[in-house]
């Protein structure tokens, strides 16, 4: 059993970080902004209309999301950007079934999955021999980190202003793994309360397979037990090159998979009423 709410809550905190925390002149010049909407978070990235990734509604699943208007307030305010955008629904909020109805009523499809992961005994968690070093990043240091995930993930490398200088913001945590001399992989962490968020995993191609995010994995469950926390979610992007032995590699760790967020897409020219 788990807390589903403590965890759509710290998914959407993780993300509300990401927007909120980002350089001022980010926000001015590449459109980098984000709105609340009742229970719902709306996120957008103006200068990359098609890294649909960037551009959410997250929490359209949450119970007065549909009742309350708060999907169409989000879904409008979206719209006015002119981007390509997804509506996020997890599969185990209680408006899960009302949201789908109301995407699918607007000509909204089902498209990719994100696949979500907790993990509740973090405190057994004891590090492994491994070639693999394990470096705890300050807010100077997150540079290195933001190329390596936009690469591995195909992302344009202006979406890195996302992640620069994370550490330095209440509750958040930046790894980087280095092997042969090289930072070849990353992940990150935000604690809050009991509740921590696993993310902004990454490792390169050529380094894939050797262990660096398991190292990763098993440094943060660690930190994560020292803070006091007692619940840990991560996910994994389905469909990506890495993403089967990704998800390999949290079970591995001790998580469990609960249901997912489907991402709905609006076919393009249907403007929804």
């Amino acid at each position: 059993m788990y807390d589903g709410s403590a965890i759509a809550m710290a998914e959407l905190r993780f993300r509300e970080d990401l927007w909120r925390t980002a350089p001022s002149d980010a926000v001015e010049e590449a459109g980098v902004e984000y709105a609340r909407f009742g229970p719902l978070l709306a996120t957008v990235f103006g200068e990359l209309p098609e890294t649909s990734v960037l551009n959410v509604v997250q929490g359209a699943a949450e119970p007065t999301a549909v009742d309350g208007g708060h999907l169409a307030d989000a879904v409008e305010w979206l719209r006015k950007w002119e981007v390509d955008y997804r509506v996020s629904v997890a599969g185990d909020r209680p408006g899960v079934k009302r949201a789908e109805e109301w995407l699918a009523a607007r000509g909204y499809e089902p498209g990719a999955t994100v696949r979500r992961y907790v993990h509740t005994s973090a405190g057994s968690c004891e590090p492994a021999p491994s070639l693999v070093q394990i470096r705890k990043l300050e807010a100077i240091d997150t540079e290195g980190m933001s190329h390596i995930f936009a690469d591995a993930l195909g992302l344009p490398n202006l979406s890195t202003v996302l992640m620069i200088g994370l550490p330095r913001w209440e509750g958040w945590s930046c790894y980087a793994a280095h092997l042969e001399g090289r930072e070849v992989a990353c992940g990150s962490m935000l604690a809050s309360g009991k509740v921590a968020m696993f993310g902004l995993d990454a490792t390169l191609p050529e380094f894939r397979g050797r262990g660096c995010q398991s190292a990763l994995i098993t440094r943060r469950l660690i930190d994560a037990s020292r803070t006091g926390c007692e619940l840990i979610g991560a996910e994994v992007w389905d469909g990506l090159p890495a993403s089967e032995s990704a998800a390999n590699v949290l079970e591995e760790a001790g998580f469990e998979e609960i249901p997912g967020r489907r991402n709905w897409r609006r076919p393009k020219g249907i403007a929804p009423s």
